[in-house]
């Protein structure tokens, strides 16, 4: 019965609490984290976290904009993590295979998280432009370090061998996520073959 009692009073008083597009939000990644994104909705984020069914939209005017918020969030941790692990590593080429082996590990460890920020209605049929610019911020980090890494090559070469660099490793991180990894035999283990992956694109820096 308490708990009842405090869930209307929640609901009741949904303004307020101290930061309640913060919760929110932080209730929507752990829901598209355990469920996945498709069976999120406003009236079911405001369950989670015993609100009113209005009250998520003072923050989120709709669905969308909730998701965007989502994926963006998971682009912000994404980046975090790689950063956090790649600060001590020196040479650029270290720093290309640490940022897709982090990339490759997000994948697989947050499977609806990635589904949502690769996959989903953010993306199609046209990219939101919020979802372009946190791609953007990866991609120059990736293109600084390719820069350094390989200085010779033209801008051509250089543009050619890391879009190859990154259909490897996203490809076979979108595969991964859905379970259409195949191979004779003994298989190698996911984490074992996310590393010859990885290896084998960077020898693109060595041609």
């Amino acid at each position: 019965m308490s708990g009842q009692v405090k869930v209307r009073e929640k609901r009741g008083k949904p303004s307020h609490r101290d930061d309640l597009r913060a919760e929110l939000l932080a209730a929507a990644y752990v829901f598209v984290e355990r469920e996945g994104h498709e069976s999120l909705s406003m009236r079911r984020l405001a369950d989670e976290i015993g609100v009113s069914s209005g009250a998520p939209y003072h923050h989120f005017p709709d669905r969308r904009s909730l998701l965007l918020a989502v994926a963006l969030e998971g682009y912000r941790r994404m980046f975090e993590w790689d950063e956090s692990y790649s600060q001590d590593i020196t040479l650029p080429r270290g720093r290309i295979e640490h940022s897709c082996q982090s990339f490759l590990r997000f994948a697989m460890e947050n499977g609806h998280i990635f589904t949502l920020m690769y996959e989903s209605e953010l993306v199609r049929p046209h990219l939101a432009q919020e979802i372009r610019d946190a791609q953007d911020a990866g991609f120059q980090r990736l293109h600084a370090d390719y820069l350094h890494a390989a200085p010779g090559l033209t801008d051509r070469e250089r543009a050619i061998r890391i879009a190859t660099m990154w259909c490897a490793v996203f490809g076979f991180a979108l595969q991964t996520n859905r379970q259409m990894i195949r191979s004779p035999l003994p298989e190698p283990n996911p984490d074992e073959l996310a590393q010859e992956v990885v290896m084998r694109a960077l020898r693109l820096l060595d041609d």
